[in-house]
């Protein structure tokens, strides 16, 4: 429903950061159908310039669009399942976090809904990749309840390490802003 214009009028949003993550997946994308691999440098976009940009910006996203766009052959079709995935893997995750925070299930729909339609996470429309980290968020809260819930094994290591180590290779700001209430919750 949020991407229904976009279908209807079969248009690719471009936005400044849409431009800039397209030039980071296209150049991924080139170095998987080439086999040239540069983990640093981009060196089939920005102008060839072999700037430094995915190593510090989220490089398994990277290459994982560039995957998925050489798989899809085209900017709107990558553009609509991108964002039907984020979408996707947002609704799940506040449903479950609701869930886990025992609110009924009438309410966690609603939860999971409003949380789809504000803030960090419609801006995937704009191609903000911020929306990534809001959309693995609810995942690392819900590391949080197990920390305030689980008196026994506060802190489970593994699910933690994995979410931080999915959100640090997706956006690396996010990592920062998502780590913020274990620190608090550590230090208390």
């Amino acid at each position: 429903m949020m991407i229904r214009s976009q279908i209807l009028t079969h248009s690719v949003l471009l936005t400044s950061d849409a431009l800039l993550h397209f030039q980071r997946l296209y150049d991924t994308s080139m170095q998987i159908k080439t086999g040239n691999f540069s983990y640093f440098q981009t060196n089939f976009a920005f102008g060839h310039s072999g700037r430094i940009f995915n190593a510090v910006y989220g490089p398994f996203l990277a290459y994982a669009g560039g995957l998925l766009l050489l798989l899809v052959r085209n900017w709107f079709n990558f553009q609509i399942l991108v964002i039907f995935i984020v979408f996707l893997i947002t609704g799940i995750g506040m449903y479950r976090l609701a869930l886990k925070a025992k609110v009924n299930e009438v309410i966690a729909i609603l939860l999971a809904v409003l949380y789809l339609q504000f803030g960090i996470v419609a801006r995937i429309l704009r191609f903000n990749f911020m929306a990534w980290g809001a959309a693995l968020a609810p995942y690392a809260m819900m590391q949080v309840l197990y920390m305030i819930e689980d008196k026994k094994r506060p802190i489970h290591w593994l699910s933690l390490a994995l979410i931080m180590a999915l959100i640090a290779q997706v956006h690396l700001l996010s990592t920062i802003f998502i780590a913020c209430p274990f620190c608090h919750l550590c230090s208390s």
